[in-house]
Formats: C-alpha cells, structure tokens, sequence
C-alpha cells in the first residue's frame, strides 16, 4: 500500500510547536472546537514522512506525563486528524508502547469482555464498556512495512479505544450505544487457558 499524504503545514506546526520535549496540548471533549477535531475521521498519514517520528515521540512524552498517563494516545487527541495511535502492550515483556499507523482492525472477536475505561480527553469520567476479547490488526511502521497481528485481552481494549478515535469514536459514545442493547453473561465450564 503506497501512502501519499504528507502533512500539512498547519499539522507540522503543531508537531513542532513550543519545546519539543515537552508533552503535546490534550484536546479535551468539553471545548466545542476540540470536541469537533475529536468527533472527525481521520486520514492516512505517510509512514515514511521523516517528520512522524517527531509526532511519535511526543505523542509517547504526552501519554506517558506524570499523574495525566494512560495507556494509549491517538493522533486526534494532540489534535491531529490522523490515522496513527500508540497503545501500552501489556501482552508483552516490559510492557513497551508500540506505535501503529494506517492501522485497520480486520476482525473483532464475537466474545465480549467489559472493563472500566476512561480517557485522556474525558476528564474524571470512568464506565464500563464492552469490548471484543480479541481483535486482528493490521498496521504499517517508519519504513511503510506491513504488519497483521491478533491481539487479546486488555491489550486488545486498548487497541479498541484508540481505533475509535481514528473514527471520531469516544468510549462516551460506546457506552450510550451499547444501553440500547441487550448482553448475556457467559459461564464457562472450563476457564479458558492462555499459553505464554
């Protein structure tokens, strides 16, 4: 997949903007300006635009700020309308962040799970949300490499949530959403077992 959408002037600004080893401005749901680069689509962004590291870099030093840390950063939330988020993979050894770009989510697991989440641009508002157990995920690094991967568990939550953001998805969105539908509770005679 050839990518051809270099970023903006405008977008360069804000990547660059003030000390560039400080963390990024968190766009925040209760300013209506914000709130609309939050609720947009996002486009493609060009893996191998030499300025995206930049962006990952300080995406990764906002996500990782002191008490405002989370466990994943998507590109609208420094107000940015691209499609790359970072997500914290707690289904690894030391827990690194992985950064994805042009990601896609290919298949969502029937099997549900509900967790409490919040977010970065949501201030002091935590509620459960269902989520499927595990998704497949393709995706692109710095030197436009292809990858596909299934990820589970609370990694794959995570995963969930900041794809939304690329749709102009909030977790707030979901929760309404899912109050209109019905779940059942599955009771499994044997655990499930998961080889490490």
């Amino acid at each position: 997949m050839t990518v051809s959408n270099s970023l903006t002037t405008e977008e360069l600004a804000l990547i660059f903007e003030g000390d560039q080893t400080q963390p990024m401005y968190v766009y925040q749901d209760t300013v209506p300006a914000e709130l609309q680069v939050l609720k947009s689509n996002c486009i493609a962004i060009d893996p191998q635009d030499a300025n995206v590291k930049m962006l990952i870099a300080r995406m990764f030093k906002t996500v990782t700020d002191g008490d405002r840390a989370g466990v994943g950063i998507a590109a609208p939330q420094v107000g940015l309308n691209r499609r790359l988020f970072l997500v914290k993979r707690f289904d690894k050894a030391n827990e690194p962040f992985e950064f994805f770009i042009n990601p896609q989510i290919t298949w969502y697991s029937a099997v549900l799970q509900q967790g409490e989440e919040g977010c970065l641009s949501i201030e002091d508002r935590y509620d459960a949300v269902y989520r499927s157990l595990a998704v497949q995920i393709t995706y692109f690094d710095l030197e436009g490499n292809h990858y596909q991967e299934v990820v589970e568990g609370y990694t794959a939550v995570i995963i969930q949530h900041e794809y939304d953001h690329l749709n102009g998805i909030l977790f707030t969105d979901r929760i309404e959403e899912q109050e209109q539908r019905k779940y059942e509770d599955a009771t499994l005679e044997t655990p499930l077992v998961y080889e490490v």
